[in-house]
C-alpha cells in the first residue's frame, strides 16, 4: 500500500513538473513573460498601437480591406515582405518607409528585451537556489551565480529612484529606447547610425541617377532593401543597378547586426548594477 502511495505521489509530481515546464515554454513562446515585465509592457503596447494605426491608414489610403491592411502591416513590420501587396501612392510609400524602419527597430528592441528579461529570470532563480536548505541545490545556485560574471539587471535608472510619476518615467525610457535616442548619446553608436543614414541617402542618389527613379522611390527602395523587407514592386533592371543592390543589400545586413550589437552593448551597460 505504501509502495502504491509513493508511485502515485511520484506520478503526480512528474505530471505537475511536466505541466509547469509546458506552461513555462508556452509563456516564453508567446511572450507572456514580457507582458508581465513592467519595462517590456510599453514596448508591446507600442507594437500593438503601431499595427492598429498602420491597418487604419492603409485601409484609408489604398482602399484595401481591413484584413489586407492588417496583413500588409504585419508583413512589413516583421520584414517578411512577400510583395503581393505594395504601396501605390507617394503618401503610402512614405508611410511604408516609416513603418518599415519602426518594424526593424522594434525587432531589435524585442531581441534586447527578451535577452534582458529572461536573463533576469535566470538570475532570480539562481538567487533563490542559493537560499535553499538543500546543500546540493544551494551549491548549484552559488555556482550558477558565480558563472554569471555580469551583475543583475535592473530597471532604467530614472525609474529606480523615482516614486513620483513612475508611468511617465517608464514611457519616457521606453520611447527613448524605441527611437534609439540612447544610442545617439553613445559616441561609439553614433558612427553606426550616421553610416546607416549616409548609406540610405547615397544609395537613393545612386539609384535615382542609374535607374531614373524619383528620389522618393529611390529612398523607398533603399529602406525596403536595407531592412530586408523586399516587396519586389521596385527592382533594378540595369547591370549597374543590380551591382548597387548587391552592395547595399549586404550593407543592410551589416548595419542591422551592428545596430543590434550597439543596442546590446549600450543597454547592457545602462541596465546593469555596477
Amino acid at each position: 500500500m505504501q509502495h502504491l502511495q509513493h508511485s502515485i505521489h511520484f506520478l503526480w509530481r512528474s505530471v505537475a513538473l511536466f505541466l509547469r515546464g509546458l506552461f513555462r515554454f508556452l509563456s516564453r513562446l508567446f511572450f507572456i513573460d514580457l507582458w508581465r515585465n513592467a519595462t517590456a509592457r510599453p514596448v508591446l503596447f507600442y507594437a500593438v498601437f503601431l499595427v492598429a494605426l498602420g491597418t487604419l491608414l492603409f485601409h484609408w489610403l489604398e482602399q484595401w480591406s481591413y484584413l489586407d491592411s492588417l496583413y500588409f502591416i504585419i508583413i512589413t513590420v516583421t520584414t517578411i515582405g512577400f510583395g503581393d501587396l505594395s504601396p501605390t501612392t507617394p503618401l503610402s510609400k512614405i508611410l511604408t518607409i516609416f513603418f518599415g524602419i519602426n518594424g526593424i527597430v522594434l525587432l531589435l528592441v524585442f531581441f534586447d528585451l527578451i535577452r534582458r528579461v529572461r536573463r533576469m529570470e535566470v538570475v532570480s532563480l539562481a538567487e533563490q537556489m542559493t537560499n535553499s536548505d538543500l546543500p546540493r541545490v544551494k551549491k548549484l545556485g552559488i555556482e550558477a551565480t558565480k558563472s554569471m560574471a555580469r551583475p543583475t539587471p535592473k530597471l532604467p535608472g530614472s525609474l529606480e529612484h523615482s516614486s513620483r510619476f513612475p508611468l511617465f518615467h517608464l514611457m519616457k525610457e521606453t520611447l527613448t529606447r524605441l527611437f534609439l535616442l540612447d544610442l545617439l548619446k553613445d559616441p561609439h553608436s553614433r558612427g553606426v547610425l550616421a553610416y546607416a543614414g549616409i548609406t540610405v541617402v547615397m544609395g537613393a542618389i545612386a539609384f535615382h541617377l542609374v535607374e531614373g527613379w524619383s528620389f522618393l522611390n529611390s529612398i523607398y527602395f533603399m529602406i525596403i532593401t536595407m531592412t530586408t523587407i523586399g516587396y519586389g514592386d521596385l527592382t533594378p533592371t540595369l547591370p549597374w543597378g543590380k551591382i548597387l543592390t548587391i552592395f547595399f543589400g549586404l550593407n543592410g545586413i551589416v548595419v542591422l547586426l551592428s545596430l543590434y550589437d550597439r543596442i546590446r552593448a549600450v543597454r547592457g551597460q545602462d541596465q546593469l548594477i555596477k
